[in-house]
């Protein structure tokens, strides 16, 4: 992430490191991706084999997608997609709390205190940034890692939502 970039600092795919809730230890239950443009973003988890039911937030098979931005001193995520949730609706974080980890710059950490602390590594970056924004699929691709949610039948509400992220080592799918 060194030198001028013409997109905000969150730009990028970033593969979750791990999680933790207060009093547990950093663990990651999942193959977790945020892919995440100037404005929309696309985040696909896929529970590791021997981890279901973890009681982590955040942490089972799950797919969402929607529009991103920083307002009003809060980060919020405007969900539209989501194969596991009730949508519309917003998740809301302090905007300090999402933040690039001062000893290293290929890391980004949200913090939500009382809740969770996520830490992410940064897989992509640069100006090949390409978003398709529809009703029915949202699609985000920063250089060659690639996140889609779509509905399968679509609704985006109580329909079949599913996602599915491409990467240099492969690919993940939730259904």
């Amino acid at each position: 992430m060194s030198g001028a970039q013409s997109h905000p600092w969150y730009v990028g795919a970033w593969l979750r490191r791990s999680i933790v809730v207060p009093g547990g230890e950093p663990t990651e239950p999942c193959e977790a991706w945020w892919i995440q443009s100037k404005d929309v973003f696309v985040d696909i988890r896929v529970t590791l084999p021997g981890h279901d039911d973890n009681g982590l937030p955040y942490s089972s098979t799950r797919a969402f997608a929607g529009v991103f931005e920083i307002a009003d001193g809060h980060s919020c995520w405007h969900v539209e997609l989501d194969s596991g949730d009730v949508v519309p609706r917003t998740d809301r974080a302090a905007a300090a709390g999402l933040y690039i980890d001062p000893a290293d710059p290929e890391v980004l950490i949200e913090d939500a205190p009382g809740r969770f602390r996520e830490v992410w590594v940064q897989q992509a970056v640069g100006d090949a940034v390409q978003v398709v924004h529809h009703e029915h699929l949202i699609a985000v691709r920063i250089g060659d890692v690639v996140g889609v949610v779509e509905s399968i039948d679509g609704q985006s509400s109580g329909g079949t939502v599913r996602g599915r992220a491409w990467h240099g080592a492969g690919s993940i799918t939730t259904g």
